[in-house]
């Protein structure tokens, strides 16, 4: 009964010093967490979320209390380990959100490369159209649906302040780094030093790309094999694992209850993940 008057305590102090800074000191408690937001900033770029470095730290900060809060009132641990858990929830919370972010990143990028290669065709039409290669750009703009044309209106916008075409598509193949977007700004502005005709050498480009995505699509068929074994193995651990902690009282008490049957649930997940991550690398072929 002390112990959880002793959580509770730590509980209520706690969200009363969060009101007090937040009361007081909001602008300085943000200034003070928005620098470990910072590195984000490129990342939410390429993710499209549009918010500012104080919006995000303000959502961490509420997210991590909220999460230390949710867990100390249904566990209700002992209370040093109510005050370990705090910014260990602040660290959980920045980990999810950087999986969060990277998972969007992902498909951007990969909705992103899938397009490019009608925005090269429409580049190549419009170039032998008459077109410069700031007009082709702003066909793709006007024809082409997100997120190709919001990056190419980012390319639209710098050009128009002064920035070079050429240096505008390095700053896009930084945002949305891939081979193919390394490969048309490679070719653009080697076409700009040695002259030549650009709209061939898109075209040729555009069909590079569509070979590659087709390797790439028959390669991802001949390896489904492979990865769903690997999903199969890790789920009926997992399985097998949740049955007897649902099921078997005894076999649950020996697994959770002693420090031997918790270090040999420690191993059992570790095993699972160098597992899945070892077969998934196997699975990986780069193209």
């Amino acid at each position: 009964m002390t112990n959880q008057f002793v959580i509770y305590g730590v509980v209520l102090f706690v969200m009363a010093g969060a009101a007090f800074l937040a009361w007081n000191y909001w602008d300085q408690a943000i200034g003070l967490i928005a620098p470990f937001a910072a590195p984000y900033r490129t990342m939410l770029e390429r993710a499209a979320i549009r918010t500012t470095e104080k919006d995000l730290a303000f959502r961490i900060l509420v997210t991590s209390i909220a999460l230390w809060f949710v867990v100390v009132i249904y566990y209700r641990p002992a209370a040093w380990i109510s005050i370990v858990s705090l910014p260990a929830s602040f660290a959980l919370t920045f980990w999810l959100f950087g999986i969060w972010v990277k998972s969007r990143i992902s498909r951007r990028l990969e909705l992103f490369n899938n397009q490019l290669e009608i925005a090269l065709r429409l580049m190549t039409s419009g170039l032998r159209a008459g077109l410069g290669l700031r007009q082709a750009l702003v066909v793709v703009v006007s024809e082409m649906p997100d997120p190709i044309r919001i990056e190419f209106s980012r390319v639209l916008s710098q050009t128009s302040i002064g920035v070079s075409v050429y240096d505008a598509l390095d700053q896009l193949n930084e945002r949305m780094p891939s081979s193919e977007m390394l490969m048309m700004t490679k070719a653009i502005r080697l076409q700009s030093k040695t002259g030549g005709n650009l709209g061939k050498v898109l075209e040729t480009l555009a069909e590079t790309i569509k070979q590659r995505r087709r390797i790439d699509r028959k390669v991802k068929t001949l390896t489904s094999e492979a990865r769903a074994s690997s999903y199969v193995m890790t789920a009926l651990p997992v399985f097998v694992g949740g049955f007897i902690l649902i099921f078997e009282p005894a076999m649950r008490a020996s697994l959770t209850g002693t420090f031997i049957g918790r270090l040999i649930l420690l191993g059992a997940v570790g095993c699972l993940v160098v597992g899945q991550v070892v077969m998934n690398a196997m699975s990986r072929v780069e193209i």
